[in-house]
């Protein structure tokens, strides 16, 4: 395992060391793979996100200056290739939720079901301005501070934007309720 910190990684690859960049992948293909996966809820989809997220990084490395962290950069790169593969589909999100144990029903397992489904398609159908923000702090537990940073806004901004997405999920959901 390459001892060298992200960025050196980073100056590494920007240099054409392939090495680095492949060493950069290893320790963040997970995570990208994780972020696409929380949007797309599609496995196979999530894959190939993970994958032009890292193509697409190899031919922006020049671009990244080092402002934000290179997972938050990666993050970024995915979100946006996840959220568009999801918008161009049209789909909503549809992979089979893991039944949960507690689960004492097939009818209450059916309604938890579709009401996951219910919710991946209220937050697919959430305008992009809202989405991104609402995903990183519903999903990816991310703090009002990171989220502001990833999306390159204001921290009002994105506290605004979070509580409407909140209020539009929460006013789709009343149904189901």
């Amino acid at each position: 395992m390459d001892q060298r910190t992200d960025p050196e990684l980073v100056a590494a690859a920007q240099g054409g060391d392939l090495q680095a960049f492949e060493e950069l992948v290893r320790r963040h293909q997970s995570f990208v793979f994780g972020a696409a996966m929380r949007v797309t809820q599609n496995r196979s989809l999530a894959e190939d996100v993970a994958q032009e997220a890292f193509f697409r990084a190899w031919r922006k490395l020049d671009s990244f200056r080092g402002d934000a962290q290179v997972r938050s950069w990666l993050y970024r790169i995915a979100t946006n290739i996840a959220l568009n593969a999801v918008t161009r589909s049209r789909e909503s999100p549809s992979s089979e939720p893991d039944r949960t144990p507690d689960a004492a029903t097939p009818e209450r397992a059916m309604v938890e079901t579709a009401t996951r489904h219910a919710l991946a398609a209220l937050v697919a159908d959430l305008p992009e301005d809202l989405r991104r923000p609402y995903v990183l702090r519903e999903f990816e537990e991310r703090s009002y501070e990171e989220i502001s940073q990833v999306l390159g806004i204001p921290l009002n901004t994105t506290r605004t934007r979070i509580h409407r997405a909140r209020k539009a999920v929460a006013h789709g959901m009343e149904a189901w309720r």
